[in-house]
């Protein structure tokens, strides 16, 4: 009786952890977010569906691989894993990442770090976003405004020319009315005495 009970236990565990590790899949598989997972040598040991999409590479050409080499800056993709190992969790720092076809995409990076039940680093998660299309609006938006602040420049220089004038007339004016004053000044001394 005990036996049967512990058999029922063990397979009701055993596909309690196939539909867990099945979900699991079915989730990574679904999220749009590319996801690596790297030992604590930062070696790259499982990807999702969409970082596949995203850098062209399968589970097959890069499993094995080290994570820093997926960017084209190995110097700040060291720093990143050093401060995840470090902070345990990096949020939206951005790097190039080198596809494939070493296309470089921008891209913002999150790391967090995978801890054993005791606690202890045994890797860490890495997630990461194309933000080229970002990117383009934001360069974009830069020079529009760096056209604008041309053309308030060229209107600001246009209205400093016209004050300048504005000004010059202004002062002629003033110089002219105190000439005619004068000469009314004058005519009325030159006038004979009734």
């Amino acid at each position: 009786m005990k036996k049967n009970r512990e058999k029922v236990l063990t397979k009701n565990l055993k596909e309690d952890l196939r539909d867990l590790e099945r979900y699991i899949e079915e989730f990574s598989t679904f999220l749009p977010l590319a996801v690596c997972t790297a030992n604590p040598l930062g070696i790259i040991i499982n990807i999702n569906q969409a970082f596949q999409n995203l850098t062209g590479y399968d589970a097959t050409a890069i499993v094995g691989e080290l994570a820093i080499n997926l960017f084209s800056n190995k110097k700040e993709a060291e720093t990143l894993e050093k401060t995840v190992f470090k902070e345990k969790t990096v949020r939206t720092k951005e790097l190039i990442l080198l596809t494939k076809e070493k296309k470089e995409i921008p891209v913002s990076v999150s790391a967090s770090t995978r801890e054993d039940e005791t606690g202890n680093i045994i890797g860490y998660f890495l997630a990461i976003s194309d933000i080229s299309e970002f990117k383009k609006l934001q360069e974009g938006l830069e020079e529009k405004v760096e056209e604008r602040t041309q053309e308030l420049q060229e209107k600001i220089e246009e209205l400093e020319r016209f004050q300048r004038l504005a000004v010059g007339r202004e002062l002629k004016m003033v110089v002219l009315k105190e000439e005619i004053q004068k000469l009314k000044e004058e005519l009325e001394k030159s006038k004979p005495s009734t």
